[in-house]
């Protein structure tokens, strides 16, 4: 008995589910299993492509527990939101034959050191993952394993974290720098005052 074809593109799945008189038989012919798939994106890290196998967002509050001497109702401080942490399990494995795609060839080495020269790159740089759309992401660290009995094909373990914004700089427009350059003003103006009296002072003295 030959195994039924798994269909791969939305317009598959919607005539599968059709032709068996609208009784879905698999979860890939599920009709509302098209949304979803229609918003899968091609997972890379600054253009270094791979697959992906699982990927997890982490973040929460950052939160201080102050407790009390004689209360035993405690107060959490809310004290911003806490970074977010992506955790990626990716993979690169070879294909029978060589195809027009970059993961899709005989001799995975070349995709898989693309990778990891993409994640030891210093600076921030682009992370596409499958659902999650295009996040501006640092590398904390990563893990590749290559095991003997499966051969032509290597897992990352990647963890992310949010780039985010960089502080105030101090340049001349930012609040930052009008604050800077005025408390200089203040100052100099304050050490001209004193100085300007001081010669006075001097000048009169007998």
């Amino acid at each position: 008995m030959a195994s039924p074809t798994i269909p791969f593109s939305d317009q598959e799945i919607a005539q599968q589910a059709a032709g068996s008189g609208g009784r879905a038989t698999t979860i890939l012919e599920l009709q509302s299993g098209i949304a979803w798939r229609s918003s899968l994106r091609r997972a890379n890290f600054r253009g270094a492509r791979f697959h992906v196998d699982t990927g997890v967002r982490e973040s929460g509050r950052r939160v201080v527990n102050h407790e009390f001497p004689k209360r035993n109702v405690p107060y959490a401080e809310d004290m911003g939101r806490r970074a977010r942490e992506f955790t990626v399990r990716g993979y690169i494995i070879a294909y029978p034959r060589d195809g027009s795609d970059v993961l899709q060839q005989k001799n995975y080495i070349p995709a898989r050191d693309s990778l990891i020269l993409a994640l030891e790159t210093d600076g921030p740089a682009s992370l596409q993952l499958p659902l999650l759309g295009v996040l501006n992401v640092m590398c904390t660290r990563y893990r590749v394993t290559e095991e003997d009995k499966f051969g032509g094909y290597c897992v990352f373990d990647m963890t992310f974290t949010e780039y985010g914004q960089a502080p105030a700089t101090g340049t001349r427009d930012s609040p930052a720098g009008v604050y800077y350059a005025a408390n200089n003003l203040e100052s100099a103006t304050t050490n001209a005052v004193e100085t300007g009296i001081k010669k006075e002072s001097e000048a009169v003295t007998p």
